[in-house]
């Protein structure tokens, strides 16, 4: 019986060493000789596997592949020959499969079969006398069939590596093998037994920008196709089902009727039968639900960004109808370590986490939450990574049969329809495959040490300038919540769309697109393109103040609450405040008056820009000129009130000192009735010298000057 397949099978080593015996030789030959070693690549052929049937056979059954090769080369080749080639060594492990995955396509060496009955194993592409030949760039179709007891693939409940060989002479060469491709394939027996446990995500690119309308229309296909399989599937299986909140959002919201670009949205019957599907699925115990979008709060937490990881909760509105879900978490990319579980758990209180950074093994309880291994390679397809639908099927089987043998937990994601058919139940005699949900594995975790790594060093799927793209969009989200005056729809939108950003379903480069895309409603707000500001190109003040209008016009479909700020050329000339915030009406323009203040006769040139109520300015700004010309008048009536004020405090005065002195006037002074503006008047005028004092005035006695300001010792 042929051995596992871990290594190289021994008895093919003194064939190698021949090989590179020979080699060494030629090339010491080649050497003396003075022929130059060729660099040029050799030809051949690109293969494909397109079928395997059946996906797993017992020992007795035949095995077909079908597939397509094309001339990739620039040469011609006559004989053009499909063979099924296997390896009869069943392989031992989950490790060496993993090694075989990863393979050279030379690797294990293997043998063509060419003995199948009516020589079924063998499909000539080009006939064996060369009068046909295949072309640079051309194409053909093959099917080879093999019988596995005949093969030698004898063992039973094992894993295989099979696949095909294309054999061509190439014009100016020998005859050569030009093509490989690989599969792996399952010989069962009576005791076959394997468990898988597909977890189904509905989930799904986001589609919704931060004003609530659809950037296009993806999902109308989906919910009549790979959305239907998978809800159909997860509501017949049993299968542990994950929901996207953002999702369901999405779809609600089709439901009720919705447009893209300005037309008819084409969707909202399939978007009503969805949801009607999803209804028992959310009460079926078997569902969970994913932060909000699908967002990577594993890479969040792993950048310490913890504002994503808030915005995810904050983005699930008390309506959704997946809210009183438990959360799962996810982690494909094995990218989660014992700090960012903890940010997470602290912050989320997630239920599940499913993270392919720890080993196939027992789930284990941590923080509150079931941590669970996934296997993202169950659905890695074959080797050299190719994943046609016989290479996805057959890997998963392969695998399944593998761990279930180590006593291993096989669970992934299934997010496709290839991979709902990879880890469809088997049929018939051959229905050794058994799908389960996650039930078991969580309620046996136990709390054990963390298998988690301390500091992972592995890729997260947010890369580049992902979290600088957030913080630009979040302070465009809230100057444009502040521009519509509804901060609570503002912050719930602009969590829900910041979030969807993040999804796991986008890669770098369509992340930073569709956010641009979900975020052209405020920044087109914000530029100013819904909202004009009209002025007239001057205007003249008659007055150190006055009232002058300008024209807002909205042409948006929301109200807006906006203000206008100025700037003059010479603020201290001429100097404008900010206006009050005003709200105006979708379609509507509405009369905005500005007040300048100016200190002299002027000419000052001013621009206007619309500014949100916090002050973010909108759009292109608006220039005018503001004169003041009557200044100089204004001046005069400032001196004359001035004069007239210093009048008034001098009368006040002579009025209390008389009083105080009994109504008389005090001497050297008079009234100022009498005070002339000729010398006379300047001179009668002064100020009460100290000096001895006169006798009182008597009536009718003149004020000689020499006696002015004298007063008798008794006065």
């Amino acid at each position: 019986m042929p051995s596992a397949l871990t290594v190289p099978s021994p008895r093919r080593a003194p064939v190698r060493v021949l090989a590179v015996l020979l080699t060494v030789l030629l090339g010491v030959v080649g050497a003396f000789c003075g022929v130059a070693p060729a660099h040029a690549a050799e030809p051949a052929v690109g293969v494909d596997i397109t079928d395997i049937s059946p996906a797993t056979v017992d020992a007795k059954g035949t095995i077909t592949i079908r597939g397509t090769v094309r001339n990739t080369s620039s040469v011609a080749m006559s004989w053009v020959q499909a063979s099924f080639w296997r390896s009869r060594d069943p392989i031992a492990d989950t490790d060496s499969l993993d090694s075989l995955a990863a393979s050279s396509p030379t690797v294990p060496v293997g043998e063509r079969w060419f003995h199948e009955p009516g020589d079924k194993s063998l499909a000539n592409i080009t006939d064996p006398d060369g009068t046909k030949v295949f072309k640079p760039g051309e194409s053909a179709s093959f099917t080879v069939t093999g019988t596995a007891s005949s093969m030698g693939l004898t063992t039973t409940d094992a894993a295989y590596l099979i696949g095909v060989h294309i054999q061509a002479t190439p014009a100016g060469h020998e005859r050569m093998t030009v093509g490989r491709a690989r599969a792996f394939t399952v010989v069962s027996g009576p005791s076959t037994q394997a468990r898988v446990a597909p977890v189904i995500t509905l989930s799904s690119d986001p589609s919704v920008r931060i004003d609530g309308s659809f950037s296009d229309d993806h999902l109308a296909p989906e919910l009549t196709g790979r959305l239907d399989r998978l809800i159909t599937e997860a509501a017949t299986r049993s299968s542990t089902v994950l929901v996207d909140p953002g999702l369901v959002d999405e779809v609600t919201a089709m439901a009720a009727g919705y447009t893209v670009n300005g037309a008819k949205g084409a969707g909202t019957q399939a978007a009503k039968d969805w949801l009607a599907k999803l209804t028992p699925l959310l009460k079926s115990g078997r569902a969970y639900r994913l932060p909000y979008g699908n967002a990577d709060v594993v890479g969040a937490a792993r950048a310490g960004h913890s504002t994503v990881i808030t915005r995810s909760a904050k983005a699930l509105d008390v309506k959704n109808p997946a809210r009183t879900l438990p959360l799962a978490v996810t982690d494909e990319a094995g990218a989660l370590d014992r700090p960012s579980l903890a940010r997470i758990t602290s912050m989320l209180k997630p239920s599940l986490v499913l993270t392919a950074a720890i080993p196939a093994g027992p789930a284990h309880v941590q923080n509150g939450a079931a941590i669970l291994p996934l296997s993202p390679s169950l659905l890695a397809g074959g080797p050299d990574g190719k994943v046609s639908p016989g290479q996805l099927r057959g890997r998963l089987l392969a695998q399944s049969l593998l761990m279930t043998r180590q006593k291993l937990p096989a669970a992934t994601l299934v997010e496709d329809i290839a991979e709902l058919d990879a880890t469809a139940p088997l049929s018939g005699s051959t229905s050794w495959l058994s799908l389960t949900d996650l039930s078991e594995s969580i309620n046996s975790a136990e709390n054990t040490a963390s298998p988690l790594p301390a500091r992972s060093k592995a890729a997260t799927a947010l890369a580049g300038d992902w979290w600088a793209d957030q913080v630009s969009a979040a302070a465009d989200a809230v100057d444009w919540g502040n521009v519509l005056g509804d901060s609570p729809t503002a912050d719930l939108q602009t969590a829900r769309v910041l979030s969807r950003s993040l999804s796991l379903s986008l890669s770098s480069d369509r992340r930073r697109a569709w956010l641009r895309a979900a975020m052209e409603p405020a920044t087109d707000l914000l530029s100013g393109s819904g909202v004009q500001l009209h002025s007239a190109g001057s205007f003249v003040m008659s007055s150190a103040s006055n009232d002058f209008p300008l024209t807002v016009t909205n042409n948006l479909t929301e109200t807006v609450k906006v203000k206008v700020t100025f700037t003059s050329s010479s603020p201290q000339r001429i100097g404008i405040p900010d206006t009050q915030v005003v709200e105006i009406n979708p379609q509507e323009s509405r009369t905005v008056k500005f007040s300048p203040r100016a200190s002299s006769n002027s000419v000052v040139e001013m621009t206007a820009r619309l500014a949100s109520p916090s002050g973010r300015e909108l759009g292109p700004e608006a220039t005018f000129v503001i004169r003041a010309t009557r200044m100089d008048d204004i001046g005069w009536i400032l001196i004359v009130v001035s004069g007239a004020v210093v009048l008034g405090a001098t009368l006040l005065r002579v009025r209390q000192v008389r009083r105080r002195n009994g109504g008389r006037a005090p001497y050297g002074t008079v009234d100022a009735s009498e005070i002339g503006s000729g010398p006379a008047g300047r001179d009668a005028v002064r100020a009460e010298p100290e000096g001895p004092a006169a006798d009182d005035e008597g009536p009718g006695d003149e004020e000689r000057p020499e006696e002015a300001g004298t007063r008798s010792p008794g006065d």
